[in-house]
């Protein structure tokens, strides 16, 4: 019997075609090849892969300005056009046309100037242009200085789409004056801005096949087209559907069996609801959620490289916010609210802070902009922009940021517009400071309690300083009293100060110096007295009343640095021998000053006692074996003190001491007190104080506009030319001409109120249309970020229109708008049509099918672990950095400079932009990485093990058991004896290797991998 071929999931499925955005072309078809592993224990079997994608060359064709893809033409609005007016326009536009070149218009462009042409469409290496940016030619463009590396790679990608160009418009026109612009017909009559209609069901002639209400426009569309929909999707399929769609999840073969047993009408109304009650719900919509706000846990993947201040690290208390919004419903207009001004917001609880409104603003702080950009100015335009783009694109579905420069080219949007809405965000606090220049900013964070209980806190911390201060000074008298046990001062025979200060010798043999002040070194010469066996050179440091600060040093604090302590010992007339030291030690050390450092040559160490300098100290140096130390020999000691001009030691006194053991403190009532006061105090304060990357009111400090003001018209989207003063509202041709005055704060509370009300056309119908793409793909208007005149229109506009005008009226509740979807017809059907429906509609733009859809990177990775029963399911907190961790995807970090992660290989969101639905790709490292990487080796092996463990210990019952797990059903007769024979020619010399073998196998099949 021959071994199985199975061909990786995502490799393509027949007629299944993924619709092609305007202007795009067909590639080439995919080769499918199939290779042999071998070279370990997967050497028995065959597995089908892409081994090759032959991906022909094909030159990008050149397009009207009508077919270039709205993301394509967003892109030049956004990375290219603000470059070539900067940095070109000058010399090659308008009237000027140095080297009889101009950029002005597309056309112009095209066509060149005295040397030929400066670009091919499609062809970066071929564009003359591009070299001449990158000084990688004999002509070097601007003179001025090579532009930016992200700047010239961006023209670059630019030129790879197709040089994008809307409506061969000019590159920039005149400096806008803020005066109303004349509105289009068409921007007049578009459908998206017209108000929201409650349109009446549709006649349909098959009456039994509607569910819900928006069955019936579906199916009248079909009707119309004279096309059925496709058959009902058997349960199997059904469940394991709508159990990835709502939790990401795989259906547990429990949840199957009693769907499959549940033979009343309500079977599918209670899986439904049984799902939307998971937690595994919000985690599931809260990922859809962040690729349309551009979310990142971090900016860098490297934990050891990622700078404090700037770092992004509260991140995910917003992630765990909009989980936990979307698994108790929040209503979606709340929802929006909390996003813009939640700050701004009262707390439900009458508490003095709202933390649910303040994490939510981190929508608008996690955002991308340049970090360490020398043009802090910059950073804060490239702020407020951001901030428009992502609530433009989230909430309205409009590239309101194309704005920025210009007038939009095709929206009803003008840049006197844009500048009204930037005033908003210029008048809000989302960096606590900018930084020096070239340095990094400092992201604002908040703590997450209110003043009483922060105020709590601060007493709390006071009473534990003083505990831990008062502990402190009982063990260093402690301390103090056994290092002056025993022992005999040195009576000094002799003192000289290097520097010519007087040194008095007290009848306590103590030495008080005056006089000159400067950097100094004393010597002191006593002899040894007798009774000592001397192992230690005591040196005690006295608080004299008539020195600074009390203290026993000359410094105007009172403190002194000993930078270094040496001595020498003689017998009689003798040589000297060089005393040698082992270890320091002291009552108190200041930091980074301890007395140990006194026994080496680094003049930038030495022993302080700072702050405690009023206070007696003591330190003892111990005196190596070699060197003795005898009664009556002569001891020289060498006290250096060379840190600074003042840090000299004022009143000390010598004393050599024998051996002794230092003892732990005693107990007494006082101590055993302190103790259990700061055993309570720690856990009172053992959590730190939660932080959020929250916005507040006014502007960036250190900012252009650092306060709460209208802004000026920047000329061409640059803040070093200004042009009148535009007072902050809403876009003129969507909220209308007579706006209310913004009279306080910043206005985000005023705009997220227009944008979350049920008069606004856009908003309901844009998040409708994003829950569906979620459902089905591909949404009812095809451009979920793009509702503009640049979007193809909906293909059932009176169905947006009644799902939209549905979801407010139910209080704009996410969980019934998915509820209505998945118990639909339209969501039940099958995914099999006849080769006329499909040939009829091959794109599905009818929905008379169900479209194959390949698991998301998240949702395969958490099905692997969730099949092999090692899925760690706790919620919330930081994301790990290592995607092989047992946590959901969710919980596996996203950051911004990492573009080689399991997640980035499986087309997840890019986390630098908003993503309104992610692509597709088919590349062979895909393939490569399910097959050969160590991580999916090891689900393999504890797949196998779990099947052995947990199923009949026949072979065909363990192979039911995998298929059930796997597929949510059970193998076809023909299944089993595939199966059968992997893991008959598993590997004899390794355990259960048919099993790892046919385990690794199905994970990597396409009914795995893909949801039909």
């Amino acid at each position: 019997m021959p071994l199985p071929v199975v061909t990786i999931g995502w490799i393509g499925r027949g007629l299944h075609t993924p619709p092609r955005p305007p202007g795009s072309f067909r590639l080439p078809p995919v080769r499918i090849s199939t290779f042999r592993i071998s070279g370990n224990w997967m050497a028995p079997f065959w597995i089908g892969i892409v081994a090759c994608l032959v991906l022909l060359p094909v030159a990008a064709p050149r397009l009207s300005a009508e077919e270039f893809n709205p993301a394509d033409v967003e892109f030049f609005e956004k990375q290219v056009r603000p470059v070539l007016v900067e940095h070109c326009l000058e010399c090659h536009g308008g009237t000027k046309r140095q080297g009889g070149f101009s950029l002005a218009k597309r056309d112009l462009l095209l066509k060149g100037g005295d040397s030929g042409a400066a670009l091919v469409p499609g062809k970066p290496d071929e564009s003359p242009l591009l070299a001449a940016l990158a000084y990688t030619g004999d002509l070097k463009m601007p003179p001025s200085g090579r532009l930016s590396d992200a700047k010239i790679e961006a023209l670059r990608q630019w030129v790879a789409k197709g040089a994008p160009w809307p409506d061969d418009s000019p590159l920039a026109g005149e400096s806008p004056a803020g005066e109303p612009r004349p509105y289009t017909e068409k921007q007049k009559t578009w459908w998206a801005f017209q108000p929201v209609r409650d349109p009446a069901l549709p006649d349909v002639r098959a009456l039994d096949w509607p569910r819900e209400g928006l069955d019936r426009f579906i199916l009248a569309k079909l009707e119309a087209e004279g096309v059925g929909p496709a058959p009902q999707a058997d349960r199997v399929t059904w469940i394991r559907r709508v159990t990835f769609d709502l939790t990401g999840l795989p259906p547990s073969p429990d949840a199957v069996a009693t769907f499959l047993a549940d033979d009343s009408p309500q079977a599918w109304e209670r899986v439904v609801d049984r799902l939307l009650d998971s937690p595994a719900f919000g985690e599931r919509w809260a990922r859809h959620w962040l690729d349309v706000v551009r979310y990142a846990d971090y900016h860098d993947f490297n934990p050891a490289l990622r700078t404090a201040s700037c770092e992004i690290t509260e991140a995910w208390r917003y992630r765990d916010w909009v989980v936990n919004a979307f698994n108790r419903d929040l209503p979606f207009d709340q929802f929006i609210q909390h996003q813009i001004a939640g700050d701004l917001l009262p707390s439900p609880d009458g508490g003095e802070i709202y933390p649910d409104g303040l994490v939510a603003t981190t929508f608008l702080s996690n955002g991308v902009w340049d970090r360490g950009d020398a043009d802090k100015e910059k950073i804060v335009s490239d702020m407020v922009d951001d901030n428009i783009g992502v609530i433009g694109k989230a909430f309205l579905g409009l590239t309101l940021d194309c704005a920025r420069c210009h007038d939009h080219k095709f929206d009803p949007i003008s840049t006197a517009d844009y500048y009204a809405l930037a005033g908003i965000f210029y008048s809000s606090h989302i960096l606590r400071e900018l930084g020096e220049k070239g340095g990094e900013y400092t992201v604002n964070r908040l703590p997450l309690l209110g003043p009483t209980r922060l105020a709590e806190r601060a007493r709390h911390e006071q009473s534990l300083a003083g505990v831990n201060a008062r502990l402190a000074e009982l063990d260093r008298q402690h301390r103090r009293q056994q290092l002056l046990t025993g022992g005999q001062p040195l009576a000094p025979t002799k003192f000289h100060s290097e520097a010519g200060a007087e040194g008095t010798i007290a009848d306590d043999h103590s030495i008080t110096i005056r006089g000159h002040l400067a950097k100094d070194r004393y010597a002191i010469e006593a002899v040894v007295p007798d009774g000592v066996e001397v192992k230690f050179l005591r040196l005690e440091s006295l608080p004299e009343t008539g020195l600074p600060a009390g203290g026993a040093g000359r410094a105007d604090d009172g403190n002194f640095v000993l930078t270094r302590l040496s001595a020498t010992v003689a017998r009689d007339t003798g040589p000297a021998t060089v005393v040698k030291f082992t270890a320091a030690q002291a009552d108190f050390e200041q930091d980074k000053f301890p007395a140990a450092t006194a026994l080496d040559d680094n003049p930038a160490g030495g022993w302080a006692v700072s702050p405690h300098v009023a206070q007696p100290h003591v330190a003892l140096f111990e005196i190596a074996a070699e060197t003795p130390v005898a009664a009556g020999s002569r001891l020289t000691v060498l006290l250096e003190q060379q840190h600074a001009e003042k840090h000299t030691l004022g009143k000390f006194r010598l004393s050599v001491a024998g051996p002794f053991t230092l003892s732990p403190p005693p107990e007494p009532p006082e101590r055993t007190e302190l103790l259990a006061q700061k055993t309570e105090l720690q856990r009172r304060l053992a959590d730190p104080v939660p932080l959020a990357m929250a916005v507040t009111e006014g502007g960036t400090p250190g900012g252009l506009f650092p306060g709460i003001q209208d802004v000026p018209i920047h000329i061409r989207g640059s803040y070093t030319r200004l042009g009148p003063v535009v007072p902050r509202r809403f876009p003129r041709f969507l909220a209308g001409e007579e706006q209310p005055a913004i009279a306080q704060g910043s206005g985000r509370r005023e705009l997220a109120q227009w944008i979350a009300s049920a008069r606004n056309p856009l908003t309901a119908r844009v998040i409708v249309n994003r829950i569906w793409t979620g459902h089905f793909g591909e949404g009812l208007v095809r451009t979920p970020n793009n509702f503009g005149l640049l979007a193809e229109p909906p293909s059932h506009p009176e169905l947006l229109d009644w799902l939209a005008s549905r979801f407010v009226a139910q209080g704009w509740s996410l969980k019934q708008l998915h509820r209505q979807i998945v118990l639909s017809a339209t969501y039940r059907q099958a995914g099999q049509v006849s080769r006329d429906s499909f040939d009829r509609d091959p794109e599905n733009r009818w929905l008379g099918r169900f479209a194959l859809r390949r698991l998301e990177a998240e949702a395969l990775r958490d099905a692997i672990l969730s099949v092999n029963g090692r899925l760690d399911l706790t919620p919330g907190g930081p994301a790990g950095d290592d995607f092989t961790i047992r946590r959901r995807s969710l919980y596996v970090q996203t950051a911004r400079w990492q573009r080689d992660s399991y997640a980035m290989l499986f087309d997840a969101a890019n986390p630098d932009s908003s993503t309104e639905k992610r692509i597709t790709s088919t590349v062979a490292p895909q393939a490569l990485l399910l097959l050969n990487h160590a991580w999916v080796h090891e689900q393999a092996r504890h797949l196998s093990e779990r099947v052995i463990a947990s199923a009949p210990p026949e072979t065909d019952g363990r192979i039911d058991w995998l298929y059930r797990s796997l597929f949510a059903r059970p193998p076809r007769p023909e299944e089993v004896t595939i199966a059968s024979a992997v893991v008959a020619a598993g590997e004899m010399s390794v355990p259960n290797a048919g099993w790892i073998d046919l385990a690794h196998l199905l994970l990597c099949s396409n009914e795995f991998v893909y949801v039909d």
